[in-house]
């Protein structure tokens, strides 16, 4: 399903050898292909979102003993708040494109724009999964720390969560908390987009939407701060 040569292309790419090339290729499958292509495809099961699962847990551990090490004067709530801004999807599909996942991923062609960013973010973690099943926490901690390098040393006010920043401001100015509602869920089960509504200070209603509830009230934080900051 893909070739040997964008195999080792994608290997160049992350600077680990898979002993077992089949993994690496499961791991860029996802459901969404499956789904689109099942008449081409007989009885293929996809591993994407098991390997997911896994990288998950591998990379919240990997950069957790990364950070922990490095940055040895830090308090837990500063460890927690850089933690979660390095493992966060939005970061997350930062890293997919730095590494050119689109061309290697398979996945549907229908799928809309917000639903391709959560899967390019998802493919991390797939990858991430398989090279722990193929190289140990070793190896998948040297293409973490390799890889996420240039990114351990940014500055705390830009870590901040926006829904954090975002009801600080509103608290100081009117003492009320933003609020957020969901719209609508839709897309299929194994990639749901949710949209939500957010009224904060004197603001114009915001729409957005995200993978998660979480994700879409972020992505509104974030659109309220940059409308704030125009002012």
């Amino acid at each position: 399903m893909i070739s040997d040569k964008k195999i080792k292309q994608l290997e160049e790419i992350i600077s680990y050898s898979f002993k077992n090339k089949q993994l690496l290729k499961s791991a860029l499958v996802h459901p969404s292909y499956i789904a689109e292509n099942k008449k081409k495809i007989n009885k293929e099961i996809s591993e994407f979102e098991r390997f997911e699962f896994l990288g998950d847990r591998v990379l919240g551990l990997a950069i957790s003993s990364i950070i922990f090490k490095k940055f040895n004067k830090n308090n837990e709530g500063d460890l927690s708040k850089k933690l979660s801004y390095l493992v966060q999807k939005n970061f997350l599909y930062k890293i997919s494109i730095n590494l050119k996942f689109e061309k290697f991923l398979k996945f549907s062609s229908r799928n809309n724009d917000k639903m391709n960013i959560s899967i390019l973010a998802d493919s991390v973690e797939s990858l991430i999964g398989a090279l722990y099943l193929d190289g140990g926490f070793r190896n998948a901690t040297k293409f973490i720390e390799s890889t996420w390098g240039p990114y351990f040393d940014i500055e705390d006010k830009n870590m901040q969560d926006p829904k954090t920043k975002l009801q600080e401001i509103s608290q100081q100015k009117l003492k009320k908390l933003p609020d957020y509602h969901l719209i609508k869920k839709e897309g299929p089960s194994h990639s749901p987009i949710f949209t939500i509504s957010l009224k904060v200070l004197n603001l114009k209603k915001i729409t957005s939407s995200g993978s998660t509830i979480r994700e879409a009230e972020k992505n509104a934080a974030s659109i309220a701060l940059k409308l704030i900051n125009e002012k």
